[in-house]
């Protein structure tokens, strides 16, 4: 059972790095760093919809992971 748990708060942990990892690629995304907007071949009028679905995979994904490392805690 001890053996479940640690691979639960890993996985956890795996989660809410790809959560944070996604946020902050939405930020490189809007701001346009490194020319991100022509090395995907994006137009500028569908940043926001990007944004959008970015954001929400974001936030799922990082609520997620928090639910599961608070099961470790317990």
């Amino acid at each position: 059972m001890k053996g479940r748990k640690l691979l639960t708060g890993f996985i956890g942990a795996i989660q809410e790095a790809i959560g944070v990892l996604t946020i902050a690629f939405c930020y490189v995304l809007y701001y346009n760093l490194f020319d991100v907007l022509n090395w995907l071949n994006i137009a500028a009028e569908h940043v926001a919809f990007y944004m959008l679905i970015l954001s929400v995979f974001g936030f799922v994904s990082m609520v997620s992971g928090f639910f599961l490392i608070h099961e470790l805690l317990e």
